[in-house]
This record gives structure tokens, sequence and C-alpha cells, in this order.
């Protein structure tokens, strides 16, 4: 994903409508929770920072709307994982799984990144900015459950259109909000990209008619809206949170590179040595420009601890929960050496929304 795309996500909001609940209310509520927290992360040696999102669905809610009302809510109130999983959270399983669907982005207003497994997990997470203070949204990664019958119906909704032949670009005239769909056609993962000549790899791409746009507009207000949903898509509605098996940890060297010997001198034993037992990776290397590692949740919590100790600045990335530290090279100045935490998607994706 270009730099481009990654720039839109800071500037949109969340993936569903907000329930009858106040939703300003539950953010006051997490924000308080969170001023607590950063006060608590200050003493060195604390490893994991969990901001709870109290999540509350009222009844004949976001997905009961054309139900009947039920005796007790469709969803249990989780705590998204901000930072890493706390120790003991169990992964969600499969490790791996066949990706059928991916929506991220928007056709004005809310920004939206969704992932559908052939499992039939459906992740997802929503990020933008409250409109009062601009203070930082982010819900952490999410998990319900479809049955697979319920994958098959979004996924030939999506097909249906005619657009997912093949990979195709569509610019954006006038420029509005970028919006990416990709859907498993046969074999093959295809991807449909609508958005302004800045965010796309051709920059002579066709202009979108309005059929092609009302059909993306149509596609992504189906993908957003579960309320929409038959009934029978669903094996469990409940939201909780999705605990990644891996993380991607990469060290960007910026602004200029520096040498890997020279990093590693500088940080702890224990922390070089559980980086180089994981898995070196060249695929999450572009957006470092430098040199990242695939460690198991558990590794990646102890080497989070290890530079805790070791006094290293803790910084939130724009996800909130990509988490981030910085690291000052002696000799050096302007941008610090920055050691990036990123989840590792079921289908092999490290999500690296956000990271700058």
């Amino acid at each position: 994903m270009s730099r481009d795309r990654l720039d839109v996500l800071e500037r949109f909001a969340p993936l569903f409508e907000g329930p009858e609940l106040s939703f300003e209310g539950i953010l006051r509520r997490r924000d308080r929770k969170r001023r607590n927290q950063r006060i608590a992360a200050g003493v060195v040696g604390i490893a994991i920072i969990v901001a709870p999102i109290a999540w509350i669905i009222a009844t004949g809610g976001w997905f009961g709307r054309t139900q009947t009302p039920a005796a007790t809510p469709s969803t249990v109130p989780p705590d998204s994982i901000i930072g890493l999983p706390p120790e003991g959270a169990t992964p969600s399983m499969p490790e791996h799984g066949e990706l059928v669907l991916n929506l991220e982005g928007s056709t004005g207003g809310p920004f939206s990144v969704i992932w559908a497994y052939a499992d039939g997990r459906l992740v997802w997470h929503r990020q933008g900015y409250l409109p009062e203070g601009g203070s930082e949204l982010s819900t952490g990664l999410l998990e319900q459950r479809l049955t697979p019958e319920g994958v098959e119906f979004l996924r030939s909704e999506i097909i249906s259109t005619g657009m997912f032949g093949h990979d195709l670009e569509l610019k954006r005239v006038p420029s509005g909000p970028f919006l990416s769909i990709q859907a498993r056609n046969g074999d093959r993962l295809v991807r449909v990209t609508w958005a302004w000549r800045g965010a796309l790899r051709d920059e002579d791409a066709p202009r979108a008619t309005a059929e092609q746009a009302s059909a993306l507009e149509g596609l992504h207000a189906l993908l957003t809206d579960p309320a929409s949903w038959p009934a029978s898509v669903w094996e469990d509605r409940d939201i909780r949170e999705f605990v990644p098996a891996r993380y991607s940890v990469c060290i960007r060297r910026m602004p200029k590179p520096i040498e890997s010997s020279r990093i590693f001198a500088l940080l702890p034993e224990p922390a070089g040595d559980l980086l180089r037992a994981g898995v070196r990776t060249q695929e999450d290397a572009v957006h470092s420009n430098g040199d990242c590692f695939r460690l198991m949740t558990e590794d990646a919590r102890a080497l989070a601890q290890t530079l805790d100790a070791a006094g290293l600045v803790r910084t939130d990335a724009a996800g909130e929960f990509w988490l981030r530290y910085e690291l000052q090279v002696p000799g050096t100045t302007g941008t610090p050496v920055l050691i990036h935490f990123a989840p590792v998607l079921p289908h092999g994706e490290a999500t690296w929304w956000g990271v700058g």
C-alpha cells in the first residue's frame, strides 16, 4: 500500500453505525481509562497497555433492527487490544486462513477495513477522529464469525457486479475517499480500486463510469451494513477481540539507513536475541526502510517487556493498536530509529496502516 493510501486512514472514522447508547459517552469513558493507563505506563517494566473500549449494543441495535428483539444483546462487550495481547489471551484459530474478501476505504464518510475468511472469520477495525477535539479513535482488531454460506453470500454479491474478472484501477473524479475491494474469483484474489490519481499505480487509469461508481457504492453499503445481511449468515455475532498469533516487528531506519549491526548493538542483548530468532521477511521491509522479523505473539510480548525495562521511549502509532518504540542513535540527529509491532492477519499480511 502506498504512502498516499496510508495517509487517508488518519482522516476517517468508524466501521459501523453507532448503537442507540451515546457513542460519545462510550468514548469519553474510554478516554478517561486511557489517561489513567498513560500515567501507569510511565513505570519502567510495564509491557502491555490494554485500553478497554466498552462496546455495549442495546437489543434491537446494529444487527437486530430487522429481527424480533432478544432477551439479551447479540454481542458481548469486548476489550480491544491496544499494543499487545495480555498473557494468556488465546490466539484466533486457525492460525492461517484463506482470504475470501477484503474491503478498505470509503465512499464518503466513515473509513472501513474488513477481512472475511473461508473458515467464517470476519475481522475488522475502524479508525479515525472524533468530531470534537480531534481525539484519536480506534477499536483495535475485532472478530465475529460467519457461516461458510455467509462468506459465500458476500463473495457472490461482489462477483455478481461483473467488475471482478481481473484487477482494475478506476479514477475517481472529482477526487474523493479511497476505496479498494478484493474478492476471490476461482483461485485468484481480484482487486478493484477506486481512488484519486495519486493513490493509483496507473496514473492513466480510466475514470469510473456512472454504472461502475454506483456498483462500488452499493458494495460498500452492503459490506459495511451487517444489519442488511440475512440472519442465516451468522454463526456467532458476538464481537470479541482478534488475537494475532504472530507480529511483524520492523526497525525503521529514517531518514537515512543505519547499519543493522549499529542498531543491534544499542538494543538490550535479550532483545537482539529475540529478533534474530524470528523470521526475517523482505515483504514487510518495504514499510520500514530497514529490517523486519516475524515473531510469535509470546516472543513479541517478551521483546516489548525487554524494551520497556531498558527504558526505550514507547509511543502510540496512529492506529493505537500498532505498538511503537523510539531509539535515538548516538551521533545522529532528527528522526530516531523506530521499532514497530504490527499484527499479522490469518492470510499472512501485516497490518501496517497508520504506521508512519
